[in-house]
């Protein structure tokens, strides 16, 4: 195991799961500052969801309007991931989007911009064309209560096409996902650090500023989560960076005090993160909750291998291995500009990074840009 001190040089971090919200009504941030602060954390590819609130990526106009602004703007290369629901009504865009993209995602519970929970069958001719169109590209998939072990069947059992289980929040999803994989299905699944790292019983002191969709576990699930990480059971660390301003999240905690996810109702799921999601699971292994290598296969070599990615020899990242309590003076790396892990031990700072050899961090400070779409898989980042 390296020593977790002083100066190590690791792979770039890839992250699957991160939602920059431009262009939309969620003026929290951009591309350019979500990609700014991703870099700060370590990464060198993010992946982008659809579900823009008032702008969802349902079409390759709408694709193509992301990677336009990226390619004027982002910090690292990212992927902007197709989407699709029942009542989108946007199947005949599917192929179109595929050329554009390397994952589509759907939604099978309520989240940002979406109230419905759905039964398998609803996303039945939406899974199939994808399938047919982009048989090597994966389906993500935000589970419902009741609906994931039908949609694995579905995905990929049925179809047999790659599915991954987005931010799994209990034992019994890690559960029914081992099963699906002891059949040899293609499922993979990610789990956030804030599913991880807080609990359920934060709701209390912090309302809205610790709601998610899924929602936060139990203390006792936490570390169970934590378990089955670090003996691979669940694939890959994601963020599911959402920004959101403490201003929304001030008034979704005045308007909806108790957390009613209806019509009518003021919501602000998520949290942002992305700047110290690796520094937290590097205190982890130094904690002994964790590996240090299974850190770098979760949050490197793993997600770069799903989204059929790799991580050249000239892209790597210089860390300066301090350990520090996340401060105030932190906030700033994301346009949300506040962190839900305030005071939380963390260890690492990226003091150099390169991509392909271009150096975009130096002395801890942003000194260039290395913006890239990425669409097609086997690139080397």
């Amino acid at each position: 195991m390296p020593v977790l001190s002083g100066e190590i040089t690791l792979p770039g971090f890839v992250d699957p799961h991160v939602h920059l919200r431009e262009p939309s009504n969620n003026t929290a941030e951009t591309i350019a500052s979500g990609t700014r602060a991703a870099l700060l954390g370590g990464y060198v590819l993010i992946g982008d969801m659809p579900n823009n609130p008032g702008h969802p990526t349902w079409s390759e106009q709408r694709m193509l309007e992301k990677h336009k602004i990226s390619t004027d703007t982002s910090y690292i290369p990212v992927t902007f991931h197709a989407g699709s629901q029942p009542e989108s009504d946007n199947v005949g865009e599917l192929a179109k989007m595929a050329q554009q993209s390397l994952w589509l995602k759907l939604y099978g519970a309520p989240t940002t911009g979406n109230a419905n929970d759905y039964e398998a069958s609803d996303f039945r001719e939406i899974a199939s064309e994808w399938h047919r169109v982009a048989q090597d590209k994966p389906i993500g998939l935000h589970a419902g209560k009741n609906n994931l072990e039908d949609m694995i069947a579905l995905i990929a059992g049925e179809l047999g096409h790659h599915l991954h289980i987005h931010h799994v929040n209990s034992s019994q999803e890690v559960e029914t996902i081992s099963q699906a994989k002891d059949r040899g299905w293609a499922v993979t699944s990610g789990v956030c650090p804030h599913h991880l790292l807080k609990t359920s019983h934060d709701v209390r002191s912090e309302g809205w500023f610790a709601r998610m969709q899924p929602p936060l576990a139990s203390q006792t699930e936490s570390e169970e989560l934590m378990r089955h990480l670090a003996n691979g059971s669940i694939d890959i660390v994601e963020t599911d960076h959402a920004p959101h301003s403490s201003d929304s999240k001030l008034k979704a905690e005045q308007d909806n005090p108790e957390g009613i996810h209806e019509a009518g109702h003021t919501t602000c799921f998520g949290v942002p993160g992305i700047e110290f999601a690796a520094p937290l699971m590097f205190y982890q292994a130094r904690r002994g909750h964790i590996s240090f290598e299974r850190v770098i296969d979760a949050m490197s070599t793993k997600p770069a291998e799903i989204l059929g990615v790799s991580i050249g020899k000239n892209t790597h990242v210089h860390w300066n291995m301090r350990e520090y309590r996340i401060g105030h003076d932190d906030d700033s790396r994301s346009n949300s500009l506040w962190t839900p892990y305030l005071g939380k031990m963390a260890l690492g700072v990226v003091n150099a990074l390169d991509i392909r050899g271009r150096r975009l961090v130096s002395a801890e400070e942003i000194v260039a840009q290395y913006p890239q779409v990425i669409t097609s898989r086997e690139t080397v980042i």
